[in-house]
């Protein structure tokens, strides 16, 4: 495990860590041994780097009552990252762990400790008040069964000689939920929400210019999901990693095994985050949004695989003098966009990786031939294809609606795509405001793009815009010519 992996992934695991939880379990709760606790230390041993001689271990284990306290120390990673440019000031995380009579395990954190982290002439710090947590463990499946975590709030600052950083959050909760299914996939679904969330920059840029911004939400959320997740098989194919990452090569066939049914198709992840009431200051002045949501999701179904991502926003209100006079009208206030990658093979492209990874440690894990290899089989499945579903464009002078279709295939783009206006004239007078620089270069296309619309029976204009293998382009039927090679 390379030090700049650690320093990297540590202060980002150990904050999800930290939002992940659960209600207290109805089980009972085991006695705590010596034995018990050997036991954990061992554990915790095989899977994590061990420390450096006359280095302090990175997570010890002791008995205490009806609970295991489990104690992380940060500034044990200071030995684990010698030659990085980053260490932890003194810090302990300390978890009590409840063996439950149903053979689940019961995780308590009653508090943050407050991380400051040095690396070269950069300081950051992360703090929680008033932290509490507890998570319901099934080894069975080597995965959390639900969760729940609160915090009064926090903040989290950058330093650094030309550029200063603040985030801070008011009260914050998360939700964890998972069910499983016959097969030992896990379908898991987590939510975190924080309030009262704000930020501010102020220094300057590389090029010596001033930066000053800041800003704040009434909230804003994230959430991530898993559908058919193995997550046995993925523990098992960690601790084979962490049992041998000195010397791979002779388990290179039962790692590569484990890897295989984890990307097997059947997958997916999901993720998203979404926020209210957004205020921005800039120099021109304030910069408000009433809300927006981000949807991205990867389905690894074989040949029938998609990567797709949706967008939303609405009440964006630009300060005056930010834009050319007359501009306001044709600033989108409202925007639903959507669309699906599609053509690809996201489980072929995996096993392709998995079949050429070199775990000999003596080259490169995989190569660029390797590579080449990989992306060979992720499009497989071709052509690729770019579906825009129905979406939807608003402004005081704007509303139109437009879905499609982008396929691209041994090196010609083709596709169609459907705009549908209403009000195409008060679109027109709103460019007219823009002047008469605007006017001589946006009208006469505006005009030629009415002639050739199509008449909706609400009063709107429509287009069917086209172009096939051969670049030819027609709307609604009109051949226009080609498309640019």
């Amino acid at each position: 495990m390379s030090a700049t992996f650690l320093r990297r992934a540590a202060p980002r695991a150990l904050l999800i860590a930290a939002l992940a939880a659960s209600p207290a379990a109805l089980a009972a709760d085991k006695p705590a041994t010596a034995e018990g606790a050997q036991s954990l230390q061992s554990f915790f041993s095989g899977l994590l780097p061990e420390a450096a001689p006359g280095e302090p271990a990175l997570v010890t284990v002791k008995p205490d009552g009806s609970a295991y306290v489990v104690t992380f120390d940060f500034q044990a990673m200071n030995g684990l990252l010698k030659g990085a440019p980053a260490s932890y000031e003194p810090a302990v995380l300390v978890y009590r762990l409840y063996e439950q009579d149903d053979g689940n395990w019961r995780f308590v954190l009653g508090s943050f400790p407050k991380l400051v982290v040095h690396s070269e002439d950069v300081t950051s710090t992360f703090e929680v008040r008033n932290f509490s947590q507890t998570l319901l463990f099934d080894p069975a499946i080597a995965w959390w069964l639900n969760g729940s975590a609160r915090a009064d709030g926090g903040v989290s600052t950058t330093n650094a000689p030309d550029l200063n950083q603040t985030i801070t959050f008011g009260p914050a909760k998360a939700e964890y939920a998972t069910t499983v299914g016959d097969n030992g996939a896990v379908s898991s679904t987590a939510k975190e929400t924080f309030s009262d969330l704000g930020f501010k920059m102020t220094g300057q840029s590389k090029e010596g210019q001033p930066v000053n911004l800041d800003g704040r939400f009434e909230s804003l959320g994230f959430n991530v999901g898993f559908d058919g997740l193995k997550t046995r098989k993925l523990f098992d194919a960690l601790s084979l990693v962490s049992a041998n990452r000195d010397n791979l090569g002779p388990h290179a066939d039962a790692l590569k095994g484990l890897l295989h049914e984890i990307v097997a198709p059947g997958l997916r992840l999901a993720e998203g985050a979404e926020g209210s009431k957004g205020l921005f200051t800039s120099p021109f002045g304030a910069i408000t949004l009433a809300g927006f949501k981000i949807a991205g999701g990867l389905s690894d179904a074989g040949p029938d695989s998609a990567i797709d991502l949706a967008v939303s926003a609405e009440g964006l209100s630009l300060p005056v003098g930010l834009a050319p006079p007359g501009a306001a009208d044709l600033t989108p206030s409202k925007i639903d966009v959507s669309a699906t990658l599609k053509g690809i093979d996201i489980s072929a492209a995996a096993s392709t990786a998995i079949d050429r990874l070199r775990l000999d440690g003596k080259d490169r894990a995989l190569a660029d031939e390797d590579m080449a290899k990989v992306a060979e089989a992720f499009l497989s499945a071709g052509p690729l294809r770019l579906e825009l579903q129905p979406s939807h464009i608003a402004a005081p002078a704007i509303d139109a609606d437009v879905q499609g279709e982008v396929n691209y295939a041994t090196g010609h783009v083709s596709g169609s795509v459907t705009i549908r206006m209403r009000n195409f004239d008060k679109t027109m007078a709103a460019v007219k405001n823009l002047g008469p620089e605007v006017q001589s270069r946006a009208l006469p296309g505006l005009a030629m793009a009415k002639g050739l619309a199509k008449s909706e029976s609400d009063g709107s204009l429509s287009w069917i815009i086209e172009v096939d293998q051969n670049r030819s382009i027609s709307v609604n039927g009109i051949p226009l010519g080609k498309a640019p090679g």
